[in-house]
Order: structure tokens, then C-alpha cells, then sequence
């Protein structure tokens, strides 16, 4: 019965949707209403094509022209059969988009009544579809069950990429784990749209980077130039004699667009009918983008941006909604909410909100090097730490080595990788041993005389690596036992705790066994870090106008990755609206991770405590190092002997407000 109502397979999208799409109480689907889609609906059918991104303002009717392509794929499945999956950020968001569009859509239309069953009957499951050929998945991006149940998937769709899961149970982030699923099917694709967020957090621009990032020039009906519309070119009336509790004098009925070019005023119907020429213009010359044109060489992916409300030509939209959005917005913001600004910039211009700050940025801190040597403590230096940051994919440790001296000075000493011989997770790993020779040697000093590590502090908060962490910190503090090394973890808690704290956790030997932690068995404490406190520290170093620049220094020929990675976290508002240190999509940032640790280690040993009188006893004793002092390593302790708690680290740094050793 179904192949009755089946069309041609493999009909143009742009035909397909105009033909047998039906929109609820509207009837057939009008690219009318949004011609800016032609170009979107072409490259769908480019078979060179394998993702599609698009940024894009949160009201143009992107939702439906999925919903659209999904029927186009079942109709098409009884002589192409393929399995399609939509990725919501949440269960519940994709449970919405099935009974609010999903749902009504197939039940205005005869076509798709008789290949999907959207009824409430027992047994029909609403995520799970199945049609001649194939299934449709609805799936939340929260459950690596949800996306890994499909091994071979023929059309991916995400929505809201911003909104996804970046780590699903630890196995990566929603979308590389759906991407995985494309790889077996032939002639897959992905299509990606969303509205972005904060910039250097949105996955939607991460993504877009990657493709060739098509622009809308719009040809003005009066000069016949071309431009990508633009908020700044919106103007409205003011009248002086008005006061509006929100609009103040601003008459935002009265909104225009003007060309930059001639200066000719658009009135909402010249807008679109401007846009609609445009694309259905260049569609009838030959131009199958439709008037979207590439600014980067393609490779596979199709970037679409700048796609703002400006370009909206349905019924019930006009610039004068648009203007008075933006007024409400500044309003608030005069108040104190910048939320409301950030939402009209993501949601009405579809682009990111960008928190200003006074931070240096990469080329200005590579500018600030200074002239010393990597691995050699410098003159003014009295006391080493080190933070370190595990990594499994690809298998290595990060390091980085931190000097510190007298007024809040700090150097770095060293930043860089040891690889994994084959798995970090893996306590007998020769990398193990390769971290241990490397931070327990004899470091060079320009004063002359040699220098160890004070305090050590490794990240165990991977569930993977966390057992070979453990392992290395227990075995490592009874051979180092001068040097104070911490197994630590980042907090998660909504109060902000201080850099250090000392644990009061006791491990097993003082615990009920069935009471105790991964860690407790191993014998080892774990440190808690207030990463939030120290990012915001270090951010304090970097800012330009403060004199913290010139104390937090690093080496000429340190490696050129520091700079990006040390800015690869900004502090923003997470979901709950708490301002929270977060990583820019893309971007790696072990170096920030390694200098929190750092300075954690260093609050450890209390180096912002320190008085004069400290670091004049330090350096005293560093300067007169005995040559027959014996060396650090201590013999080996019988394996019973190694099961006994860590000493207290306060009884390790001692009471140095008396001028104990700090070595």
C-alpha cells in the first residue's frame, strides 16, 4: 500500500520539500519563506558532501527544514535504506521534538501517515522509529548507550551542539562519539545547526571552523551592491520627548535597514523581497549556492553563518520585534543583567558573546619572555614545584615546573610531555619511571648550587589513570620523603574552596575497609584543588594593566603551544548560571591544568605566607649545601612498611614560622 505514495527516489531536496512536505496548518513547505535555505537544501544533495554546520539565529525555521529531510530519507528508504539519528542535548528535548513537530507533521501528511506510526499504541516507543528500510533514533546526548546503539548510521542530525554532553560516562564528547557511527555507512552525512553561546565555547563555531564558511551577500534593490546583513546597519527614530520605561527615547516601530554601500533605507517588505531576489536570482543564473558564498577552500564540510533574524522573511516577523529585543536587553544590562545581552547576541544575531577582559593575549605573552635558560633555576629563585596532568589519548604527562622566590615571584622552569610507552592507565608503564627520573634529579641553579623539587602535584580525578597515579604517588613519597608528593583532584563543589586544603580523609589503615575510597586502598590522600580560585589567580598574573604580569614570568624557547594552551579556558556562566572556568571548545589547555597544580603545590609548601626572614633562612641553606650530604633517594622499604599512611603533611612542612627546613 505504502509504495503508492512513494515518489521518485532521489528527487532535489529543494523539489522533494515544495512537493510532499506539509507543515501543520500551513500546508506544503515554501522555500518562500525562507529562500536563504536553497543553498542548504543543494548541498544536501552534493554527494562531495559529508557535514553540513550551520550558525545561526534561534527563529528561522532550521527545526523544520530537518524534520523535512528526515521524511525526504524515509520516503526515499524502500530503494535507499538508512538509518537516521537526531541528537538532542537532552532525552527530554528530543521527547518535545516528536510530540510538538515530529508527530503533528506526519499526521498531516497522507504520504508519511503511511510509512511512520506515530500513534500512542502500546509497545510504540517515540525514540525508536522503524519504516520500510530503515529507523529513525531520537536519542539524548547525556548516555553513551544512547548514541553507541547504533553501530552504522546513514543521516546524523544535532541540534543545539552547544547544549550536547562534552564527556559521555568518560568515553568523549556526544557528537565525535555519533561522528564514529557515519564512518561505516556509504554516503553518509552529518548535519549540524545550532545557535552558538560564549565564544571560545561553542562547539557550533568550533565546528564551522573546519569547513568553508559561507557568507549571504544580499543585493540592494537601489545600487546593486552586495553585502552580509549586518546589526549595524539598523536604525531607528528617537523622540527627546518621550521617556519609555524600557525604550526610553527610542521609537522602535520606526526601525530601517540601510544599505552601507548607497544609503538607501529598506522597509521590512524590501528587506525580504531583497533576499528572496538574491537567492532565487542566483539559483536561476546557474548558481546552485543559491547566492551563498565560500570564504575558505572546501574540504568535505559546508559552513553556513551569519545566518542572523535580519534574514527572517516569515509572515509575522519585522525589524521593529528585532530592535525592540535589543532595547529591552540594553535595558537590563544597564542594570546589571548581562545575561539579557549575551541572549540577544546568541539568539537574535546567531553569533557568540564574547565576555570582555583585560587579559594579555597569546601574542603579547609571547612578547613578555624572558632571557634564561630552560631547566636552570634562576638566581632570584629559592624553592621548585611541579604540577602534572595525565593524559590517556594520546598517552602522555604533562608537566610543568615552577620556580618561586621572594615578592610573588614565580618562573617557569619547564613545560612539556613524556609519552606513554604504550598506556598511562598502566602503573607499570615505563613513563612512570620516566616522571620519576625526571622530577627527582638535581636541578641546575645559576647560584651554583643544586635544587630539588619541594612539592609535587599529580591530577588522579581520571577514573582510568587514577589507580596508576595512586600507585606512583604512595611508592614515590617513601622514596622522596623530602619532597612533598600529592595525589589531587579538582573540586566540584558550588562553593569555591581555597587553592589548598589540607585532606582530613584518613586512609584505610585508620578507616573501616568497607568504608574505604580507591584511593584510601592504595594508602595515598587525595588533595582537594580549588581550580576556580587558582584559574582566577593565574588569569590575575596575565591581565595587561596589573603589575602581576611582570612576576609571573617564562623562558624564551619554551614551547609555543604554552600561550594558547595557558588562555585555553574562559570564565563564564555554566547552565546554572554560576560563573565558572571553562575550556574553549578545541582548544587544549594541559599547561593551565599543569600551572593550577603547580601553584597548588606551592600553597602546599605556603609560599605566599613566607616572610623575609623565610627566605633568607632558605637561601642561607641552599647555599650551603654540604657535598657529602647524602643524596635523596632513600633505600627501598619493605612492602609492609609501605602500607602505613603517608606522614601528615603538616608534619612534613613543619612549623615554619620557627624557620624549620624547607628542604
Amino acid at each position: 500500500m505504502a509504495e503508492i505514495f512513494q515518489p521518485k527516489a532521489k528527487q532535489a531536496t529543494v523539489d522533494w520539500l515544495q512537493e510532499h512536505y506539509e507543515l501543520p496548518d500551513f500546508g506544503l513547505y515554501d522555500f518562500y519563506y525562507t529562500p536563504y535555505f536553497l543553498g542548504v537544501a543543494n548541498a544536501i544533495d552534493d554527494p562531495k558532501v559529508k557535514e553540513i554546520v550551520l550558525m545561526k539565529a534561534a527563529q528561522i525555521g532550521w527545526t523544520y527544514l530537518l524534520l523535512g529531510l528526515i521524511f525526504k530519507k524515509i520516503t526515499e528508504a524502500g530503494v535507499s535504506p538508512i538509518a537516521i539519528m537526531a541528537l538532542f542535548a537532552k532525552t527530554a528535548d528530543g521527547k518535545n521534538f516528536h510530540d510538538e513537530k515530529l508527530k503533528p507533521a506526519v499526521q498531516a501528511s497522507e504520504l508519511l501517515a503511511a510509512l511512520l506510526d506515530v500513534s500512542q499504541r502500546s509497545g510504540n516507543r517515540w525514540d525508536n522509529k522503524s519504516f520500510p528500510g530503515g529507523f529513525l533514533k531520537i536519542v539524548g546526548s547525556n548516555s553513551p548507550g544512547n548514541v553507541k546503539s547504533t553501530s552504522k548510521v546513514g543521516l546524523a542530525i544535532v541540534e543545539e551542539p552547544d547544549d550536547t554532553t562534552d564527556n559521555v560516562a568518560g568515553q568523549g564528547d556526544a557528537i565525535t562519539l555519533l561522528e564514529e557511527r557515519l564512518k561505516r555507512f556509504v554516503g553518509s552525512l552529518m548535519m549540524i545547526g545550532g545557535t552558538p553561546a560564549i565564544k571560545g565555547l561553542s562547539k557550533t563555531a568550533e565546528r564551522l571552523k573546519k569547513s568553508d564558511k559561507r557568507q549571504l551577500p544580499i543585493i540592494c534593490h537601489n545600487c546593486e551592491a552586495s553585502h552580509v546583513l549586518d546589526w549595524s546597519n539598523v536604525h531607528w527614530d528617537h523622540d527627546e520627548n518621550q521617556q519609555h520605561e524600557i525604550y526610553g527615547t527610542a521609537l522602535p516601530n520606526t526601525a530601517i535597514y540601510r544599505c552601507p554601500h548607497c544609503g538607501f533605507e529598506w522597509d521590512d517588505n524590501q528587506r525580504k523581497n531583497n533576499i528572496r531576489n538574491t537567492c532565487y536570482g542566483a539559483l536561476k543564473s546557474g548558481d546552485k549556492n543559491a547566492g551563498w558564498v565560500a570564504t575558505k577552500e572546501f574540504d568535505g564540510v559546508v559552513g553556513f553563518q551569519d545566518l542572523s533574524e535580519l534574514y527572517v522573511c516569515m509572515d509575522g516577523t519585522s525589524l521593529a520585534d528585532v530592535v525592540k529585543s535589543y532595547l529591552e536587553a540594553e535595558a537590563k544590562a544597564a542594570k546589571g543583567d548581562e545575561n539579557s545581552r549575551r541572549t540577544f547576541i546568541n539568539q537574535k544575531l546567531g553569533k557568540e558573546y564574547e565576555f570582555k577582559g583585560d587579559h594579555a593575549t597569546a601574542e603579547q605573552l609571547r612578547e613578555l619572555c624572558q632571557r634564561y635558560e630552560e631547566m636552570v633555576v634562576p638566581r632570584d629563585c629559592l624553592m621548585l614545584t611541579a604540577g602534572i596532568d595525565v593524559q590517556r589519548n594520546p598517552a602522555r604527562v604533562a608537566v610543568v615546573i615552577r620556580a618561586w622566590g621572594r615578592n610573588d615571584l614565580s618562573r617557569l622552569v619547564y613545560w612539556g610531555e613524556l609519552s606513554a610507552h604504550k598506556s598511562t592507565v598502566d602503573p607499570k608503564d615505563a613513563v612512570w619511571d620516566d616522571l620519576e627520573a625526571f622530577l627527582f634529579q638535581e636541578f641546575k641553579t645559576e647560584a651554583g648550587y643544586p635544587m630539588f623539587l619541594s612539592a609535587v602535584s599529580i591530577d588522579s580525578s581520571d577514573g582510568f589513570t587514577s589507580d596508576a597515579v595512586y600507585n606512583w604517588v604512595r611508592t614515590r613519597s617513601k622514596q622522596y620523603p623530602k619532597t612533598l608528593v600529592m595525589a589531587i583532584k579538582g573540586s566540584s563543589a558550588k562553593t569555591d574552596p581555597e587553592i589548598f586544603v589540607t585532606p582530613k580523609a584518613k586512609s584505610v589503615d585508620h578507616r573501616k575497609p568497607e568504608k574505604a575510597t580507591k584511593a584510601d586502598k592504595k594508602g595515598v590522600k587525595v588533595y582537594i584543588v580549588g581550580t576556580n580560585k587558582a584559574k582566577d589567580w593565574i588569569a590575575g598574573k596575565l591581565k595587561l594593566l596589573t603589575e602581576g604580569i611582570k612576576r609571573f614570568l617564562y623562558y624564551e624557547g619554551v614551547r609555543d603551544d604554552y600561550f594558547d594552551q595557558i588562555l585555553g579556558e574562559v570564565k563564564a556562566p555554566d547552565k546554572s548560571g554560576r560563573m565558572v572556568w571553562q575550556a574553549k571548545s578545541g582548544q587544549p589547555h594541559e599547561v593551565l591544568d599543569c600551572e593550577v597544580y603547580a601553584l597548588h603545590a606551592a600553597r602546599a609548601r605556603r609560599v605566599h605566607l613566607m616572610k623575609p626572614e623565610q627566605w633568607d633562612a632558605l637561601e642561607r641553606e641552599l647555599s650551603q649545601v654540604d657535598l657529602f650530604t647524602l643524596p635523596q633517594v632513600q633505600p627501598q622499604q619493605d612492602e609492609q612498611e609501605q602500607q602505613h599512611d603517608p606522614e601528615p603533611v603538616d608534619d612534613w612542612m613543619g612549623d615554619y614560622s620557627d624557620g624549620d627546613s624547607w628542604l
